[in-house]
């Protein structure tokens, strides 16, 4: 019996999600068809691909191997489909994407309405995660394409979009409200909320550069949850400026004195062809950030 596509794509499944019950549901196939396919897919390797217990599914390590196998498969094939979409003129597909959570708030929106719009045919999924998260997703080919920073895209090709500046934010009635620019150093004397994940590394080395320790009322995730508690008056904070831009009631901006920032782009599996449509959503994304970089300042 031959390999089907089919038990590729069960196999990523179940590898992806860690269950054959999620597997099947994704797939629109019942618990027994998922475990029969990987049953055939084991057969006609003559591996075992999984480890079944309590605990859920894991890879074997002859698993490991194959999972990738199957990604390249799975990824040729879809470039293939997009190819044959292209050559008929049509688009058609899927797109696989990740992002951090302030290009999915600020950016992802409006690259994903106008990629619709343009492209309809292509089903977009997309995965939000850390940067190392993202980072491994588009190494292992979980992902077809990323958006990273280029201190964390390591040895994947990086397409720079913009470079993403810190800016102070603090509340409206703050004695250094009326400041254009603020210095680390007048930071240093006020509660100070820091973000956690993200732009935290950036701002902490800041600190450190100039052996300065903030006086760290909490750290928070959220970006809005930071916004928020500055509104409240619980202290001042560094932020990227594509999450600062915008009017927030209660809020005042200023640069940082003390220039620092992060060049937000797109990271690929190293030396990969692009498919049709990672390269028209490339296209479209740079379009974009064009059009909306004038009004993050």
């Amino acid at each position: 019996m031959a390999i089907t596509l089919l038990q590729y794509e069960i196999f990523r499944a179940v590898v992806d999600s860690g269950s054959f019950t999620k597997a099947g549901d994704k797939l629109g196939l019942s618990q027994s068809a998922v475990s029969h396919a990987i049953k055939g897919l084991e057969a006609e390797l003559n591996l075992t691909l999984l480890h079944r217990g309590r605990s859920g599914i894991s890879l074997t390590s002859e698993g490991e191997v194959m999972i990738d196998y199957a990604r390249q498969i799975l990824n040729l094939a879809e470039e293939m489909k997009q190819e044959a979409g292209r050559l008929n003129g049509l688009e058609v597909g899927t797109l696989r994407i990740g992002t951090f959570p302030s290009v999915s708030a600020y950016l992802l929106p409006s690259v994903l309405e106008k990629f619709h719009a343009a492209y309809p045919g292509i089903h977009v999924e997309f995965h939000e995660g850390g940067y190392m998260e993202l980072k491994q997703m588009v190494s292992s080919n979980i992902i077809d394409i990323g958006f990273l920073t280029s201190d964390d895209a390591g040895n994947l090709d990086f397409i720079p979009l913009f470079e993403d500046y810190l800016q102070v934010i603090l509340p409206g009635n703050h004695p250094l409200r009326t400041k254009k620019q603020i210095s680390v150093r007048d930071i240093a004397s006020y509660p100070f909320i820091m973000p956690k994940g993200g732009c935290d590394d950036l701002i902490k080395q800041l600190f450190a550069r100039h052996h300065l320790k903030p006086k760290v009322y909490c750290e928070i995730a959220d970006n809005q949850a930071i916004i928020a508690m500055v509104q409240k008056n619980l202290g001042i904070s560094i932020i990227p400026e594509l999450v600062a831009h915008g009017h927030h009631d209660g809020l005042s901006r200023a640069r940082l004195k003390e220039e620092c920032f992060r060049t937000v782009g797109l990271a690929l599996p190293a030396h990969k062809q692009v498919s049709p449509a990672v390269s028209a959503f490339i296209t479209l994304t740079k379009s974009v950030v064009g059009d909306h970089k004038s009004r993050w300042s």
